[in-house]
């Protein structure tokens, strides 16, 4: 487990997230780390690649973290801990960076220039490496859902494998949904339970930080965790059936979602997209921002989209925190209208 705690702290009281190491020479040394080795040949001799050492990118991730705050350096520790505990540490890698950049956003590097507008791209485009197949989405694929010590460990690829989600020409080592199932009735439901809660956790903080990054860079700047999201409704609905008593899958509640190795189904497609409905706070700005991204198209001088950003702001602001935004002057008149004695803050 990560022991996060020790990274929200101050590096220095008087320089709460520490010097940019980016030229550092343990900074890399961690980039070189993460590559592992290519394969090489050597004479006649072929020397096959090797993957990262993961128990050293972690480790040197967390002595890089004792000196910077740094989302370059978060996304090196959050991969290492994908490889080394699954979903367990994709949750509490998730919980650091999303804690991290809403107690620093100020201050973590790499810094925003004022020279430059603060120009937010850099940022975001290293927050959104969180939804890249290769280095994130294919790992977490191949996480454990379910480990059972006398049938084995299987992850979302290959339930959706077994329930026809997914096609692959490896027919031979293709698991059965009845092994799957009884893997999942000889796992303890207090591990199944912790991999859900764990799960929930992370699309929680997956959607602050989308909420949080949104509010700070607006609507047409931002991330857009949909796919990481998509991984995690995924394995949520998954998980929900054993976690709720069900004892096997219901086909039709799991989500449809392709693996990216693969073709979509059009059928999964409409399933997911058909409704339309919106639940959340988070739902609403996703559906903002596809608005402006239109607009930003496909009519360029319009200024809906200016409009939409300010109402973005307010998604989620109680009556007076939005009138304070719209209409600072009537918020004294409504706090007499309303009885508040006190200003409001």
């Amino acid at each position: 487990m990560l022991d996060f705690e020790k990274y929200l702290i101050d590096v220095d009281p008087d320089n709460v997230c520490g010097e940019d190491l980016q030229y550092d020479q343990a900074f890399i040394a961690l980039e070189q780390a993460i590559k592992g080795k290519p394969e090489q040949q050597i004479g006649d001799t072929i020397q096959e690649a090797e993957p990262p050492n993961w128990r050293e990118v972690r480790k040197d991730a967390e002595e890089l973290l004792t000196r910077t705050r740094d989302l370059r350096v978060l996304i090196s520790l959050l991969r290492a801990l994908i490889a080394l505990d699954g979903i367990s540490g994709l949750s509490s890698g998730m919980a650091l960076i999303s804690e991290l950049v809403e107690q620093r956003w100020d201050t973590i590097h790499p810094l925003l220039d004022p020279d430059d507008d603060n120009d937010p791209t850099e940022r975001v485009n290293i927050l959104m490496s969180l939804c890249d197949q290769e280095s994130i989405l294919r790992p977490l694929q191949l996480a454990p859902l379910v480990e059972s010590k006398a049938i084995g460990k299987f992850n979302l690829r290959d339930i959706k494998i077994a329930n026809g989600k997914i096609t692959t020409s490896d027919n031979d080592n293709t698991p059965s949904l009845s092994t799957i199932e009884a893997a999942f009735q000889e796992t303890d439901p207090d591990n199944i339970k912790r991999k859900f809660d764990d799960i929930v956790a992370t699309l929680e903080k997956v959607n602050k930080l989308e909420h949080f990054v949104t509010e700070r860079v607006g609507i047409n700047e931002a991330p857009n965790f949909d796919e990481l999201r998509n991984f995690l409704k995924d394995c949520k609905d998954t998980l929900a059936t054993w976690v709720n008593g069900a004892g096997s899958f219901d086909y039709d509640d799991i989500a449809g979602e392709s693996d990216h190795e693969e073709q979509t189904t059009e059928k999964s497609i409409i399933k997911k997209t058909a409704s339309g409905e919106i639940n959340s706070n988070q739902d609403v700005l996703n559906a903002l921002k596809k608005i402006c991204d239109y607009y930003r198209k496909n009519e360029p001088s319009s200024p809906i989209p200016i409009l939409l950003e300010r109402c973005a702001r307010l998604v989620g602001k109680s009556f007076l925190e939005v009138l304070k935004d719209i209409a600072p002057d009537g918020v004294d008149q409504a706090n007499v209208i309303m009885g508040i004695r006190e200003n409001y803050e």
